[in-house]
């Protein structure tokens, strides 16, 4: 499975989206459960599921699929 796979079917977890819609440019703006707390489940999910650990810089910068995708891929 790649990573873009893997963090949608995250993000389909935490946000209760569905997987196949989830786009690089989707953010709180356009998933409205992704608010903070939802931010901070999704950056908790994605740490487990990538096996990474985010800065708290981090955490607060990775705000849409884009730059979550971005990071992970910078980690490989």
């Amino acid at each position: 499975m790649s990573v873009d796979e893997r963090l949608s079917d995250v993000m389909a977890s935490v946000f209760g989206v569905d997987a196949a819609r989830v786009g690089a440019t989707d953010s709180s703006a356009t998933i409205p459960q992704w608010d903070s707390v939802g931010h901070l489940e999704l950056m908790l999910a994605v740490e487990a599921e990538f096996g990474i650990q985010f800065s708290t810089d981090e955490i607060a910068s990775l705000t849409n699929v884009a730059l979550i995708r971005d990071r992970l891929a910078s980690q490989s």
